[in-house]
C-alpha cells in the first residue's frame, strides 16, 4: 500500500504569521490615532458664542486701527484693505482680531470697536463637520469682518486727528490685550499726523515739546512686547522729519518690540 503523503496547507509559514501580526498592529495603531483625535477634540476648551474665542483665551492678538480723519484716496483704501485681509488670512486660528477707528468723537470711536476670534476654516471629518466649520468661518467671521472694514474705510474725514488717544482707547477695550503673553500685533493705517488738544504737529509740536508738557508721563506702555505694523498714508504737507522722529520715540517709550512701516502710495 502506498504511503499517504501529508498535505501541507499553503500560506501558514512564518511570513504569513508576521504579515498578520503587522496588519493587526497597524489596525490597532489606526484605532488608537482616531481615539486620540476624538479624545483631544473632547478636551478642547469651549468656544464663546459671541466672540468665537476659546474659554481659555485667544492664541494671539491682531489689533487694527484705521485713521481716515484726513483724505484717503481710493487707491490707498484698496491697498490698505488688501494688506489687512492678508494679515487676517495669515493669522493663526483663534487669534483675536480687533478693529476701531481714529476720531475726535469718543462715541464714534466706541461704536466702531469690533473684536472677534478667527475660528478654524476647515476640520477633519473624523472629529468635526467640515461643512459646518466652513459655514461658521464664512458667516460668523469673514462676513462680519468684511462689513466692519466697509464701515471703517468709509468714515468721513474730521477736523482733528487724535491718533494717540484713539490708540490708547482701542487697546484698553480689547479683552486681555494688556496682560496677554501670546503674540500681539498692532496694525496702524494712518498718516501719523497727530492733531489734538493734547499734542499737534500743526502747532509745531515735537518730541521735546511733548516731554516738556508732561504728556509723556501719561504713557501707558500698552505696547510692551508687541509688534507694530504701520501702513502709512503719506501726507506731503506734514513735517516728515519731525513726525518720524516723534513716532520712533513714542512707540519705543510705549514698549513696542518692533516697528515695520510700509508706505501706501496713490500714484
Amino acid at each position: 500500500m502506498a504511503r499517504r503523503r501529508r498535505s501541507r496547507r499553503k500560506g501558514n509559514g512564518p511570513g504569513t504569521t508576521l504579515l498578520g501580526v503587522a496588519l493587526i498592529a497597524g489596525a490597532l495603531a489606526a484605532f488608537g490615532a482616531i481615539g486620540w483625535l476624538v479624545f483631544t477634540e473632547s478636551k478642547r476648551p469651549g468656544i464663546d458664542a459671541a466672540s468665537l474665542c476659546p474659554e481659555d483665551g485667544p492664541s494671539g492678538h491682531l489689533a487694527i486701527l484705521l485713521d481716515t480723519t484726513d483724505p484717503v484716496s481710493a487707491t490707498q483704501l484698496q491697498a490698505a484693505r488688501a494688506r489687512i485681509e492678508a494679515q487676517i488670512t495669515a493669522a493663526p486660528d483663534f487669534t483675536r482680531v480687533s478693529f476701531a477707528t481714529v476720531s475726535p468723537d469718543a462715541g464714534l470711536r466706541a461704536a466702531s470697536f469690533r473684536s472677534l476670534c478667527k475660528p478654524p476654516s476647515d476640520a477633519s471629518a473624523l472629529t468635526g463637520n467640515p461643512r459646518l466649520v466652513a459655514e461658521r468661518y464664512r458667516d460668523a467671521f469673514l462676513r462680519p469682518v468684511s462689513d466692519t472694514l466697509d464701515g471703517l474705510l468709509a468714515i468721513p474725514q474730521a477736523d482733528s486727528s487724535p491718533i494717540m488717544e484713539g490708540l490708547q482707547q482701542f487697546l484698553a477695550e480689547i479683552p486681555g490685550f494688556a496682560t496677554a503673553t501670546t503674540p500681539r500685533e498692532v496694525v496702524l493705517v494712518t498718516d501719523l499726523v497727530q492733531h489734538s488738544d493734547v499734542f499737534s504737529f500743526y502747532r509745531g509740536g515735537d518730541w521735546s515739546s511733548f516731554q516738556n508738557s508732561g504728556a509723556s508721563a501719561r504713557l501707558a506702555r500698552s505696547l510692551t512686547g508687541a509688534e507694530v505694523r504701520i501702513l502709512r498714508l503719506p501726507r506731503p504737507a506734514a513735517p516728515a522729519a519731525v513726525v518720524d522722529d516723534f513716532w520712533v520715540r513714542y512707540l519705543d517709550a510705549q514698549g513696542a518690540a518692533r516697528v515695520s512701516p510700509t508706505v501706501l502710495g496713490d500714484l
